[in-house]
């Protein structure tokens, strides 16, 4: 288990570093914040204000679990408007050390947003999510002129729905991004998780990935939780054990960092996640080898 023939990348994000053995390096657990209509966060969302307050209390709390577990705490950022790209960024800056996940959904919020990161020099701390087959020549002119060097790469297929599919996406995004001569080729994959149906399908992509190019791998597993039709109505007010059932599975598939959304789930994501690495320590005693001293498996019995 967790045998590969390439070496696994492990990337230097800010002063954390993600990817690598599954076996012996701990996962990035990446929280979403500032998502539209994110209770109690907004004072105005119109207007990009915030409570700062309750914003720093959420991240101040996966930090403290993070060194509870020994796991990699991470931001997932959403830049929904023009502005919020400001207050949001500058908030975040000064709040953590922690690896930015710069998550702008449209093209009108990703130009602005790249071009006040290379603005404020963090670059370093920065993973960019994400470059699709949709990316094309201004965002592509934009990530090259800004400097970030870390790149989700998301492998979106919606027309053929195999393991092959993704990964030839996988390999199409990547090559053009080399291509445009990006300044660093630091690729992390994102499996793509739909439903609960293309879950086994981005498992199983995020496999072969490592195995082929030693990337660091993930996926936004809730996504299949969030889209469960009749759940509550079926099997009750389960949502939050769905959640952590879908992010930790693709733990078994050598996922290096989990989008395990909301970051006010970090109470439970985090042990639980924990939990399965120092599991997957175990492993490596067949080679007669031990988890490093701050390795999850020590930090959570």
């Amino acid at each position: 288990m967790f045998q590969y023939n390439i070496e696994q990348k492990t990337y230097k994000v800010g002063k954390y570093n993600i990817g690598g053995d599954p076996r012996s390096t701990p996962t990035t657990m990446v929280g979403t914040i500032f998502y539209s209509k994110q209770k109690h966060i907004f004072k105005d969302e119109t207007k990009g204000l915030i409570d700062k307050t309750f914003a720093e209390g959420l991240i101040k709390k996966e930090e403290e679990l993070a060194n509870k577990t020994g796991l990699v705490p991470a931001l997932d950022v959403i830049i929904s408007s023009l502005p919020c790209v400001k207050p949001i960024l500058d908030f975040v800056k000064d709040a953590t050390d922690m690896p930015i996940f710069l998550d702008a959904p449209t093209i009108d919020c990703k130009i602005p947003a790249l071009q006040y990161v290379k603005e404020m020099g963090i670059q370093d701390r920065i993973v960019y999510n994400s470059i699709t087959p949709d990316s094309h020549g201004e965002e592509y002119q934009m990530l090259k002129e800004c400097g970030i060097k870390n790149y989700i790469v998301l492998a979106m297929e919606s027309t053929k729905w195999t393991t092959q599919a993704r990964m030839d996406v996988i390999a199409s995004v990547v090559e053009k991004a080399k291509t445009v001569g990006l300044p660093g080729e630091n690729f992390l994959v994102d499996g793509c998780v739909l439903d609960m149906c293309s879950l086994g399908l981005a498992m199983s992509a995020m496999e072969e990935t490592k195995k082929k190019y030693g990337f660091p791998v993930g996926s936004g597993a809730h996504n299949a939780v969030d889209v469960w039709r009749n759940l509550k109505e079926k099997f009750g007010d389960i949502k939050s054990h769905a959640s952590v059932v879908a992010s930790t599975i693709t733990l078994a598939a050598g996922a290096d960092f989990l989008l395990y959304g909301p970051i006010q789930h970090a109470d439970i994501m985090f042990p639980t996640a924990a939990f399965v690495k120092a599991a997957h320590s175990q492993l490596l005693f067949d080679e007669g080898k031990m988890a490093p001293p701050d390795h999850p498996v020590f930090k959570i019995g």
